[in-house]
C-alpha cells in the first residue's frame, strides 16, 4: 500500500521541479548582489526540493510499519492551526507583529506538538526576536507595531 506521505512528496516534488525550470525559463533570474525576478521563485522551489525530498525519504525508510493515519486527532490540529491563524491575522494590526507572532509561535509548540514549557517559550522568543529583526531592521519591512507604538 502507497502510504498518503509517500504520494504527496511525490506530487511535492513534481510541482518544485517544474516551478523552478519554468521560474528559470520566463524570469531573468539575475546574480546574488542583483536578483532578478526568478531568483525568490527559484530558491523557494529548491527548498521545496529538498523539503519534498526528505519527506519522501523518511516515508519510505518507515515503511509499512506506521501507516501515519492520526484519524480525528490529526484533523482536531489541522482545526486548531487553521483557527489560530484566522485569529492571528484578525489581530496583528492591533496586537503588533512582536507579541503576535510570539502568541502563535507559542501555541503551535506548545498545543500541535507539546514541548516542555521553558523550551517553547524559548522558540516563541527566538522566532517572534529573530524574525522581527531580519525584517523590520534589516530588510526595512514595515510591520504591524500594535500596542507598542501606541
Amino acid at each position: 500500500m502507497i502510504r498518503r506521505d509517500t504520494i504527496a512528496a511525490a506530487v511535492m516534488l513534481s510541482f518544485a521541479a517544474v516551478a523552478a525550470a519554468e521560474s528559470i525559463r520566463l524570469l531573468p533570474y539575475g546574480a546574488a548582489r542583483n536578483p532578478g525576478p526568478a531568483f525568490f521563485p527559484w530558491w523557494m522551489s529548491v527548498a521545496l526540493f529538498g523539503l519534498s525530498l526528505v519527506l519522501l525519504v523518511q516515508s519510505i525508510w518507515r515503511g509499512a510499519a506506521d501507516r501515519g493515519d492520526r484519524g480525528k486527532a490529526g484533523v482536531v490540529k489541522v482545526l486548531g492551526v487553521l483557527a489560530v491563524l484566522t485569529v492571528y491575522s484578525l489581530v496583528l494590526d492591533f496586537v503588533g507583529y512582536p507579541l503576535a507572532t510570539f502568541a502563535i509561535v507559542l501555541f503551535m509548540v506548545r498545543v500541535t506538538e507539546p514541548l516542555p514549557w521553558p523550551l517553547a517559550l524559548g522558540l516563541a522568543v527566538l522566532v517572534a526576536g529573530g524574525s522581527y529583526v531580519v525584517f523590520a531592521t534589516w530588510l526595512n519591512v514595515p510591520l504591524p507595531a500594535g500596542l507598542f507604538a501606541r
